[in-house]
């Protein structure tokens, strides 16, 4: 009895976060352990989603591009199917750091084995980002010139970009694409610098509507960042530990 009403309480404290756990992106990788259609639809989301963090982790530590190419791929694939992952369940962590721990045990096989294990089994479809990541990566290596920082600033980068398309995405889906557009330059000022006079312009509105719908836009992207990194961690603890880091990160990019 009292071990339900903990939860019961756990529960609670969770949905007043805002956030459901423990229905993260941990759930992704295990299902992508699985064998079907929907293991292999998990498996392709897990490396959209950070194949770029791994690859140019790879392409700093000095791999040349068809290498890093091929290890992140045996990487994804091998994380789920070839016990990288299996032995997560009882200390899982934050995803971020539990992938890159991953890597490097997957680096030290692979330097063992000369990557004698090539491409195959299940195959993963790189996304069109994966094709122009090189290019990417050679911009960003500018700012980091460490393998670590570089895989952390993609990795926040990423998260952002997720978000950030989401919310257009959901602009769309109410015909409001334009607005969107216009407004989302101001996600990444201070209020006093937003252009809510050249808004209303544009828009031939008041500044106060301007600034109401500025508003809307910022709540709406906090709210949909907050959601996104909960899928990350596996408490309301790490969740706030996790934003913490990633304005950090944000603010040294």
């Amino acid at each position: 009895m009292t071990s339900a009403a903990s939860n019961d309480d756990l529960r609670s404290r969770d949905t007043l976060l805002g956030v459901a756990f423990p229905t993260t992106q941990w759930n992704l990788v295990l299902e992508a352990q699985r064998e079907g259609a929907a293991a292999a639809l998990a498996m392709n989301e897990l490396c959209r989603r950070y194949w770029y963090p791994i690859y140019a982790y790879l392409r700093c530590r000095g791999f040349d591009r068809p290498d890093a190419q091929d290890i992140t791929q045996t990487f994804f694939f091998r994380a789920v199917t070839a016990g990288l992952v299996q032995n997560a369940d009882q200390s899982r962590g934050r995803l971020r750091s539990f992938l890159l721990g991953s890597l490097g045990r997957h680096l030290a096989d692979h330097l063992r084995h000369e990557n004698a294990e090539k491409r195959g089994g299940r195959a993963i479809v790189l996304p069109l980002e994966c094709q122009t990541a090189e290019d990417r990566y050679e911009r960003e290596l500018i700012e980091h010139r460490d393998p670590e920082s570089l895989y952390l600033s993609a990795w926040a980068r990423e998260l952002i970009d997720r978000v950030r398309e989401k919310l257009r995405a959901h602009y769309a889906r109410t015909q409001r694409g334009e607005l969107f557009d216009a407004l989302q330059a101001c996600l990444g000022m201070e209020d006093e610098s937003t252009p809510y006079r050249d808004l209303a312009r544009q828009f031939e509105a008041s500044e106060t509507a301007m600034r109401l719908q500025v508003f809307r836009l910022r709540r709406r992207f906090g709210k949909m960042l907050r959601e996104e990194v909960s899928q990350t961690v596996e408490t309301p603890a790490e969740l706030e530990e996790e934003l913490a880091w990633l304005a950090k990160t944000l603010r040294q990019m």
